[in-house]
């Protein structure tokens, strides 16, 4: 079973992030991401046999979910130098919180069959994924004018969810497998985020 392990947006986030995507001017192909399927990836764990898929679920419901304030910072691509190949958005706000839950998740899931990233975690959220690279260079300068129109108002994540993901010709199925509601930290209001 292909799982991942994921925070959830709250809804006014969702929306803004993938309004500004559609608003993306460019000749290039990309293949956005729906807006109730946008989220932060903690930790992608791949293929995992049933009985590793139900230990992680056990190792979900027994984290210590701390409570986190997040604000979207721009936007940006992957790889970082030469042709685009995934756009996201970035975040700040309590990214060391979310570093360290990615740590011990992370720590965690290697006896499970988990492999370790090969890069370093930085906390994003994909918007799309570039699928042919005509215009890619006009696409860098459309993203990076809209990163600096993104609202930066803090945010507060409302669940992690560890999602079963099944690959189809259409598009990833994701279904929720376990749901740990984030507790409420500082007032975070999102209401006018759209």
């Amino acid at each position: 079973m292909r799982c991942f392990l994921a925070v959830d947006l709250p809804a006014p986030v969702r929306n803004h992030l993938a309004k500004t995507a559609r608003s993306v001017q460019s000749s290039c192909e990309v293949k956005w991401v729906a807006a109730d399927k946008l989220h932060l990836t903690l930790l992608f764990a791949g293929a995992l046999p049933d009985q590793n898929v139900e230990a992680l679920c056990e190792l979900v419901r027994e984290l210590d979910v701390p409570p986190l304030r997040l604000s979207l910072s721009g936007l940006g691509h992957f790889p970082p130098r030469g042709l685009p190949r995934v756009i996201w958005a970035g975040v700040d706000g309590d990214v060391a919180a979310l570093a360290a839950m990615h740590h011990t998740i992370d720590e965690r899931a290697r006896p499970l069959g988990v492999e370790r990233e090969k890069r370093g975690f930085t906390p994003h959220i994909t918007l799309g994924r570039v699928t042919g690279q005509f215009g890619a260079l006009a696409l860098v300068d459309a993203i990076g004018r809209l990163g600096q129109a993104l609202n930066k108002k803090p945010f507060a994540p409302t669940e992690l969810v560890l999602y079963r993901s099944e690959l189809r010709p259409g598009g990833a199925i994701h279904e929720a497998l376990v749901r740990r509601p984030i507790p409420p930290g500082r007032a975070a209001n999102t209401a006018t985020l759209d």
